[in-house]
């Protein structure tokens, strides 16, 4: 993903603009509201050209790693990022089976599953 379109959608969503040289902020998750601390580099052209958040990762909403707009980015805490793609996961496999949501048992009481290994 291109650095310019990452600094575009910090500056919509955080509405800041970014000085030239590094600039230290703070992002919040786009699903948890997770704090996310972060930095970014601008070149004296005013390009970005070092984007790190940590614990956390762009996300593109239609899946699409090539449709690089402001408005298909999310930016997702690494736990929240997993969640997203597993519930894809789910859905496709809800679509695969012809169920639906509402054919899936009430889980929310159930312990995470562990791996063993035998």
């Amino acid at each position: 993903m291109d650095n310019k379109i990452k600094r575009a959608h910090l500056e919509k969503n955080m509405v800041i603009s970014f000085e030239i040289g590094k600039n230290n902020f703070i992002a919040f998750c786009d699903f948890c509201n997770k704090k996310l601390n972060g930095s970014i580099r601008v070149s004296k052209n005013n390009l970005p050209y070092s984007i790190k958040v940590k614990d956390a990762e762009f996300h593109h909403k239609d899946g699409n790693p090539e449709n690089d707009i402001v408005e298909n980015m999310k930016l997702y805490c690494r736990k929240c990022h997993k969640i997203v793609h597993l519930w894809g996961i789910i859905q496709r496999w809800l679509d695969k089976t012809g169920k639906t949501i509402e054919d899936l048992p009430d889980s929310r009481e159930l312990k995470p599953m562990t791996y063993r290994k035998y």
